[in-house]
């Protein structure tokens, strides 16, 4: 006896549609699992033994043999015991091969039959979907995070019974498909109306977020450069469906989702401490798990206190900053992960902090000792950064002004409304913000007339500049024109320029 049921589990973040191929013959009792299964899947022996029993079935003395299909990827993961199980009781149901091939399922099993839920469940439907499938059976713990994907049908159960009982025809089960609305919690604890003064730094944080461009801080500690890098999502703009869709099915891969809400509505923002590893940051491992950069992916990654980091750790963000994916290779896989994620980073300009602010007169760094520290982050790292900006402390006047400090609100309207007039003008060209246009397309949409052109001259003459922060600006200036709603001016270079000071302070 034969049967071919279809199942699916993960690699990397994508899912993958597994054929588990079981048959069942006459001989001495034997049940054995091929096609590369890792520990996980080995175990499942017991557990679909135990569940199929305390379910109220028999257990065939059989000679079980199954097979996961293509027998030269490794499986992984929990994801097949209930297609194991379906396909060892297929005697107790009629149903055509046209039918099996297009459903689904998934789940892990408990030895009493219960179902258990797995992650990845968002970008297995996907994958699902995509594949032609037409029906999936999963644990009813993951149908939240399912019911997000339109055009295929969900069967949630609860257990093994509920399986076998449906598909031979005994009862029914409820068909959940996608939901109508997308839930988008808007609210925020934290408010750019905290932030007293600081216009200066809050101006370019508004840009940063317009234009999705790359912020260094510095600073003495203790002058605010943390609590405006918090409040920087307050003013992003909604995620549309489309990076809704995109960030869940990273976070549905890693395991991090809220099984109550199903999907994520807010842009991440991953704070990373500076004992990171290069691999937790960057991704890898044996399963080539996306790290923090990939988890940040339409998000912002902030990286506090940046200048404390493993200088190999932070060289190894200078690929994925400029080429928004990174690339895993191990042995036996390859993976390639979208990071498309807004950097911000803070750092004091020296060990004790007080280089070259309102306290100089209390920094005990030698000059020497000085130029170490910034030197742990090289030239071509601090090219990838389109802002840079000093921040320091308030004095007592700023301290106790009543003044109301501009909102969130307030901000995120303009930044939205830069946001827009990206979209409309990159319709269609597969960029997203000004920071995404290539160096082919910069004369296009970063025109300057001769003024500007004039003007930039002076400008590239006297500082230098590589090629890239040369484009950077220009980038730059373009966001700044869009948050007035006008063609590049002198205006808008030369306050791009102004955000570029601080390096000519620190490293120029």
């Amino acid at each position: 006896m034969f049967c071919k049921i279809k199942s699916a589990c993960l690699i990397g973040i994508d899912g993958f549609i597994v054929d588990v191929e079981v048959d069942i013959t006459k001989g001495l009792p034997v049940f054995n699992i091929i096609g590369l299964p890792d520990t996980s899947i080995k175990e499942a022996k017991e557990r679909i033994k135990s569940a199929i029993l305390n379910s109220g079935y028999n257990f065939l003395n059989s000679r079980i043999v199954i097979n996961l299909s293509p027998a030269d990827i490794r499986k992984e993961g929990p994801y097949f015991d209930l297609s194991m199980a379906v396909g060892i009781l297929n005697s107790l149901y009629e149903l055509n091969d046209e039918y099996m091939s297009q459903t689904l399922f998934l789940g892990e099993l408990s030895l009493d039959g219960k179902l258990k839920k797995v992650r990845g469940i968002l970008p297995i439907i996907i994958n699902a979907k995509n594949n032609n499938i037409k029906r999936v059976f999963l644990p009813s713990q993951n149908l939240n995070e399912a019911s997000y994907i339109d055009g295929i049908e969900i069967y949630p159960v609860d257990n093994l019974k509920q399986v076998i009982d449906f598909l031979a025809g005994n009862t029914k089960l409820d068909i959940y498909t996608k939901k109508e609305k997308l839930i988008k919690n808007k609210e925020y604890r934290l408010d750019f109306s905290d932030i007293k003064g600081n216009y200066f730094v809050k101006r370019a944080i508004e840009i940063a977020a317009a234009g999705n461009h790359n912020m260094l801080m510095i600073g003495p500690p203790g002058s605010g450069k943390t609590m405006i890098a918090k409040r920087i999502n307050t003013i992003l703009p909604d995620m549309t469906e489309e990076e809704i869709i995109e960030v869940s099915k990273i976070y549905s891969a890693a395991g991090l989702i809220d099984e109550n809400i199903g999907i994520i509505t807010k842009r991440p923002f991953r704070s990373i401490h500076h004992t990171v590893t290069k691999t937790a940051l960057i991704g890898g491992g044996k399963d080539a798990k996306p790290g923090e950069v990939v988890l940040s992916h339409r998000g912002v990654l902030f990286l506090d206190e940046m200048l404390e980091f493993d200088r190999r750790t932070l060289e190894s963000l200078r690929q994925p900053i400029e080429d928004k994916y990174i690339n895993i290779s191990r042995v036996k896989m390859n993976q390639t992960y979208d990071c498309d994620t807004l950097v911000i980073s803070a750092m004091n300009p020296c060990h004790c902090g007080f280089f070259k602010g309102p306290n100089e007169d209390k920094c005990k760094c030698s000059p020497s000792e000085i130029n170490r520290y910034l030197n742990r982050a090289s030239g071509p790292l601090l090219d990838r950064f389109d802002l840079f900006v000093e921040v320091n402390p308030l004095n007592f006047e700023e301290f106790q002004s009543n003044k109301k400090e501009e909102s969130s609100k307030d901000v995120k309207k303009r930044v939205e409304k830069a946001r827009k007039i990206q979209t409309k003008r990159y319709k269609g060209k597969g960029i997203y913000t000004n920071n995404d246009i290539n160096t082919k397309k910069i004369e296009e949409y970063c025109y300057l007339n001769e003024e500007c052109k004039d003007f930039i001259k002076t400008v590239f003459s006297k500082y230098k500049f590589s090629s890239r922060s040369y484009y950077k600006l220009l980038k730059t200036a373009r966001t700044i024109a869009d948050l007035e709603e006008d063609d590049i001016k002198v205006s808008h270079i030369a306050e791009a320029l102004s955000f570029r000071k601080a390096y000519y302070n620190y490293w120029g």
